[in-house]
């Protein structure tokens, strides 16, 4: 009897294993984590169509002690689970900062994600080339501080390199913290699919292209 009891066992851990709890993740991925679908068809052409605004960013190492020159937002992905006792979930950190230009009358917010904290200081006291999209900016409805215009690629700014190891800067030496072209891919991907609202998106893109 005892064999039958061990066979039950190690079958319900089989079948938990290997039905239910793939069930589950599968319902908690599609309609418990935030997220819009297809977005890929609207990246290329939102990432094509962009301005430069200059800019002259804030120096951080004036802002008071307790204050971060980005919002910090953590972003859950998927929800993984590779046995019966072990379970994760894939997050990413989107990092923002609201700044306001007197030259365009405009809020814009730049937007990076799973970036290091330390490029937020980088960029401070520095004069940049904030890459905005053109339609949101001929858009009265963007701008505002409660809709500021999105950012998610820069130019111009220069930060110390760190020594591998020491954490510490490196002699004066600079390197260019340009967003490259797959960050700026990244940066857009990630906020349309997970951070963008949904009634937002499906006006924006999805009514656009019915």
């Amino acid at each position: 009897m005892r064999w039958l009891q061990n066979m039950g066992g190690a079958l319900g851990y089989i079948i938990g294993a290997m039905i239910v709890l793939p069930l589950i993740i599968f319902i908690y991925n599609k309609y418990f984590i935030k997220e819009n679908d297809n977005v890929e068809p609207f990246i290329k052409p939102y990432m094509e169509n962009v301005i430069e605004l200059k800019f002259k960013m804030p120096n951080t190492s004036e802002m008071p002690f307790d204050k971060n020159p980005f919002i910090s937002e953590q972003i859950e992905t998927k929800l993984v689970r590779k046995n019966m006792t072990g379970s994760n979930s894939k997050l990413s950190y989107y990092r923002y900062q609201d700044i306001y230009s007197p030259l365009y009358k405009k809020h814009i917010r730049i937007g990076m994600v799973d970036l290091t904290t330390l490029f937020w200081n980088d960029i401070g006291d520095s004069t940049v080339m904030l890459k905005v999209n053109k339609d949101d900016f001929n858009n009265t409805e963007y701008g505002t501080k409660e809709k500021p215009l999105m950012c998610f690629s820069l130019r111009g700014a220069n930060g110390p390199i760190l020594i591998p190891g020491r954490g510490t800067k490196n002699e004066g030496k600079m390197i260019n913290k340009d967003t490259s072209p797959e960050q700026f891919d990244y940066n857009v991907y990630m906020y349309l699919t997970y951070v963008m609202p949904r009634k937002e998106f499906k006006e924006r893109f999805e009514k656009t292209n019915e």
